[in-house]
């Protein structure tokens, strides 16, 4: 029986590492870099287009908590992204003085202006969850006046 060394023993694992963590992504979805920590952030700016709605700011640590982890939601796969006008803006006033926009539409996330095809339906269904979280009341109103 031959004897496998350490140094392939541990190659071997660092290989199969690597292979999930491509796989996973390929699958899931790559996630936004750069999304400011919670702690981070002083306070954030919501607006929705489709709803014709100027931006609202948010400054309860709740509500910025939420905002940050719906980012989550937007994990997107490699590839030219569709460019059309965002539905969601998010815009984040950080601590320091600085700020970091995220906005969306159904298929492309843009991050400090960069594009990103998003995956799936990650776009339509961040689009309804954060209507459904911060714009409620404009919502029913909308849909009461169809």
């Amino acid at each position: 029986m031959k004897k496998i060394s350490f140094n392939n023993y541990l190659t071997i694992i660092i290989i199969m590492v690597i292979i999930v963590t491509v796989g996973y992504f390929l699958i899931k979805g790559i996630p936004l870099f750069g999304v400011p920590k919670i702690e981070d952030v002083s306070y954030v700016e919501i607006s929705d287009n489709k709803l014709n709605i100027n931006a609202r700011k948010f400054t309860e640590m709740k509500d910025i908590e939420k905002a940050v982890n719906l980012t989550n939601l937007l994990l997107y796969k490699l590839g030219t992204p569709e460019e059309k006008e965002p539905i969601i803006e998010l815009v984040f006033h950080l601590k320091d003085g600085n700020s970091f926009v995220i906005s969306a539409n159904e298929k492309t996330v843009y991050s400090n202006g960069k594009a990103y095809s998003l995956k799936g339906d990650n776009g339509k269904a961040f689009i309804k969850i954060i209507e459904g979280a911060f714009f409620f009341s404009e919502l029913v109103e909308k849909e009461k006046g169809k």
